[in-house]
């Protein structure tokens, strides 16, 4: 096997960092997978309970053990908000996954989605034969990288890397290039058009909920009080929360609580509205027309979220610290009056999201299996 058919991705999940970077590194392995290319993960020894997750997908995990020794704040860098995903320097990590790389028989792509990772860790992680594609969706940093890939939606996507990437970098910018699951394509082929009634309602904040919006929205819905709803409330694996979600779930007579659901994009397709949050989700529930009122539970959140709210796909009612059950309710209410305006937002959605992401980015990798299938023009 030439060097080619391998890649490596450098990323990291926590209940902290959530599930989304890990998420969508996954999916865009899993396609390679379909070109007979190998992956494997680099990530630090505390995600390693994640690491039977990825292996069940047929990827090899590699731990970066985490120092017993503390960083020195000199070699940090104080401006940046997510510094502390990092247990170590960026000279550290740098040196321990360039090991990993000399020791894993070659590589034709490094891929690194990393907030606390910019230029100067893929700089000095570059060999040679080795192209590193950079996933990000902040451009709050400079990047050293052959390619850049940013699936968010954005005011100003086609500026908004300049002079924080190399003239010769290719950048995959925008919703097109969503690194989404096969699934929601499979699941997009089936949906009808949605009639703008609301019988039932997903509700799912993503992987870990540390602050559990997941609580909030099933008390919204139960305000609501319309005994012939069907919600179905999804929570991930890492969610400390179960317990009394399971709960307030009781308090709905046809309310149901899928833990580590493997179906999310039947799910979706399903519902007739969602209650959520930013990220990747986003572009699943775009790409199934999926309705949403939607909060950001996290900074990097709200560009996306306030771009499609501009562009009619989502209900956003702003930081999920500053909405409260009541506002929930009020905004489910508001919608159940207003058919059209559900109707409207589905459309919208589904206009922005295709599916095929992954096989356009594949595609602009250089690896033309069933993967590739889609149209990179």
């Amino acid at each position: 096997m030439n060097n080619m058919q391998q890649a490596i991705f450098r990323v990291d999940a926590s209940v902290n960092m959530g599930m989304g970077h890990l998420t969508r590194c996954l999916t865009l392995a899993n396609a390679l997978a379909e070109s007979g290319t190998r992956s494997c993960f680099l990530m630090r020894s505390h995600a390693a309970g994640l690491a039977s997750f990825v292996e069940s997908h047929g990827h090899s995990v590699r731990l970066l053990l985490d120092p017993r020794y503390a960083r020195d704040s000199d070699t940090t860098d104080a401006g940046s908000n997510y510094e502390r995903w990092l247990p170590t320097t960026w000279q550290h990590d740098a040196e321990q996954t360039s090991q990993a790389m000399d020791g894993s028989g070659g590589a034709g792509w490094l891929i690194v989605d990393h907030y606390a990772l910019d230029g100067r860790w893929e700089k000095a992680c570059r060999r040679e034969g080795v192209r590193i594609l950079a996933i990000d969706d902040l451009a709050d940093r400079p990047h050293d990288c052959d390619v850049l890939l940013d699936q968010n939606l954005g005011r100003s996507m086609l500026t908004r890397y300049r002079d924080k990437v190399p003239e010769t970098c290719r950048q995959l910018l925008g919703p097109r290039y969503a690194l989404l699951r096969p699934e929601f394509v499979e699941q997009r082929r089936l949906s009808a058009n949605r009639s703008g009634r609301i019988c039932r309602i997903l509700i799912c904040y993503g992987g870990s909920d540390p602050t559990n919006e997941t609580a909030k929205a099933v008390q919204a819905v139960a305000s609501v009080a319309i005994p012939s709803m069907k919600v179905d409330v999804v929570i991930g694996l890492s969610n400390p929360h179960e317990n009394s979600i399971v709960r307030l779930c009781s308090k709905l007579s046809l309310g149901k609580v899928h833990r580590g659901a493997d179906n999310v994009a039947e799910l979706m397709r399903r519902a007739d509205l969602s209650i959520g949050a930013g990220g990747v989700m986003s572009w699943e529930r775009c790409c199934l027309g999926l309705p949403a009122i939607v909060v950001d539970i996290a900074e990097n959140q709200v560009g996306a979220l306030t771009a499609l709210a501009d562009a009619g796909a989502v209900q956003y009612l702003g930081s999920a610290a500053s909405v409260t059950s009541e506002t929930l309710g009020d905004a489910i209410l508001a919608l159940l009056d207003n058919p059209v305006r559900i109707k409207a937002l589905g459309e919208a959605a589904f206009a922005l999201v295709d599916g095929e992401g992954s096989s356009r980015v594949c595609a602009e990798l250089g690896f033309r299996g069933r993967a590739a299938r889609a149209s990179v023009s």
